[in-house]
This record gives C-alpha cells, structure tokens and sequence, in this order.
C-alpha cells in the first residue's frame, strides 16, 4: 500500500517555515548590530571632532594652512582643524579681501576706548548740592527781617565743608542759586533739640521750603510740613525732626532756602539737619 498523498506536507511546510522565520530573526539581529555600531561610529566621530575644536587652540585662521607643519599620522585632529581653518579663511576673503589684518585694525580703531565709552554714556554733567548743619545751635538771636515776605525765620547757618558739596549749584546767604533750568528734586529735613523750662509742654514745628523768582514779586512756598508735638515732662530733652522733599520745575537764576518756625530750638547737627537738591530732568 502506499502513503497518503498529505502525510509528508504538514511537517516539510513547517520546516519551510521554521527555516523562514529563523532567517528572518537573523536577519534582523544583524541589522540591529549594524545599526549601533554606525551609530557609535558616527557619535565616536562627531564627539572626537569637537574634542578637537575644544581641547586644543587654533591656529591663527588669518594664514594659510600648512600641509607640511603637521604630521598627519601623529595629529588625528589635524584634518579637522585644517579643514575648517580653510573654510574660515575663504569666508574671511571673500567678505574682506586679501588685507584681512588692516581690515580687523581699522575696525578695532572706530571702537572707542573703554573708559571713553563709559563717560559717553552719560554726557551730562552732575548738577546737584547737598547741605549740612555746621554742628552748632542756629543763631537764636537772629531777628526776622521786618520786610521778609516769608513765614518762619530763615537758616544761614550751612556749612560748606564736607560732607556738605556743591556741583554746578551755588549757595549764598543761605540760599541755593540754580544755574540750569530743569525739574529738581529739592528735599530738607531740620532736627528740632528743645528744653523747656515752660509749663507748656506743646509745640507746634513748621519747616518751609521757598523758591525765588523773577518771575514773582514775593517768594513762593514749595513745601511746607507742620506737626504738633507734646514733649513728656520727664525727658531731660524735646526732640523731633521733620522731613520733606518733592520734584520742582527751577529756572536759572531761581533761589531756594528753608525756614522753620522757631530757629531757637534747631540743633544744627549735620547728620540731622540739612537739605539739598538735584537736577532730575
């Protein structure tokens, strides 16, 4: 009898099979391996070509390359930077010309120096003042003149010693001269030291700021600040301070000063009594 015509076919499509699949598998180990090893390859050569670019110096890319200085079987990285190095100098020809050092000097030369660039940065020249007591009481036995167009009684007790200073502003008679119109900053602040051998233990204190013009007959208050204050019994001294400041349009020749409302009673500390002014804009 002989074998049925199908007996051998399921097991020979199997081998077929098997030997398909296994062909296939390794197919794709190998091209698996391949793959990462180009990709290491590839990183190996990027990264060593950096590395050439990073570790060492390079050569100055205004001359020519010299085939013969390097020894290209010692210097891996010599291809690199000989490579790039051309390629730098043909960008540098063909935007500068041949003469790429007097080029670089003359663009050096148009920069200004670094000092001078940070005094143009501000050309303008400092226009302010800042004055302190002279370290002493104000003259209390100094009389209000009887023609003062002005409340209080001004101070002219302002030193002009350090750390008092003057810029482009002037001082006379207790008065600021402004030479240069603007919008100004003007602040003060006066330190009131009293005593009292009085009952009355309240005080009013008043400081004013006044501004002088030709363009007015009578001076103009610019600030005033006023404050009462009930000195305890017990303290051997009163002491209070007022301060003010604010932004003021000035014209040349215009004059400031301060007046307090009791001149008696103001210590004329330099750290607590002084005033000043400076150009904003």
């Amino acid at each position: 009898m002989f074998p049925a015509a199908g007996s051998h076919s399921l097991p020979l499509c199997g081998l077929v099979l098997l030997a398909v699949l296994l062909q296939s598998v390794l197919f794709a180990v190998t091209y698996v391996y391949f793959t990462n090893e180009i990709k290491q390859l590839h990183e190996n050569y990027i990264r060593n070509n950096i590395a050439c670019l990073v570790d060492e110096d390079l050569r100055d890319v205004s001359q020519t390359a010299d085939i013969g200085d390097v020894d290209e079987k010692e210097d891996p990285c010599w291809a690199v930077k000989t490579h790039l190095q051309i390629l730098i100098r043909k960008i540098l020809m063909s935007n500068y010309g041949r003469d790429i050092t007097s080029v670089i000097r003359e663009k050096v030369a148009q920069l200004p120096p670094l000092a001078a660039a940070g005094k143009q940065a501000y050309s303008g020249q400092l226009i302010a003042a800042h004055v302190t007591g002279s370290n002493g009481k104000a003259k209390s036995s100094l009389q209000r003149p009887l023609n003062a167009k002005y409340n209080g009684h001004k101070i002219t007790e302002w030193t002009e010693n350090a750390p008092s200073f003057f810029s482009n502003i002037r001082i006379h008679s207790g008065e600021m001269l402004i030479q240069k119109s603007g919008l100004y900053y003007i602040y003060a602040q006066t330190y009131f030291r009293h005593q009292d051998t009085e009952e009355a233990k309240v005080k009013q204190l008043v400081q004013y700021v006044y501004k002088v013009t030709t363009r007015y007959t009578d001076p103009l208050v610019l600030m005033k600040n006023v404050k009462t204050t009930c000195w305890s019994q017990s303290a051997e001294y009163g002491l209070h301070s007022i301060y003010q400041g604010g932004v003021f349009q000035l014209y040349e020749d215009d004059r400031i000063f301060v007046t307090v409302s009791d001149i008696s009673i103001i210590d004329m500390d330099e750290k607590a009594t002084f005033w000043g002014a400076f150009l904003v804009n």
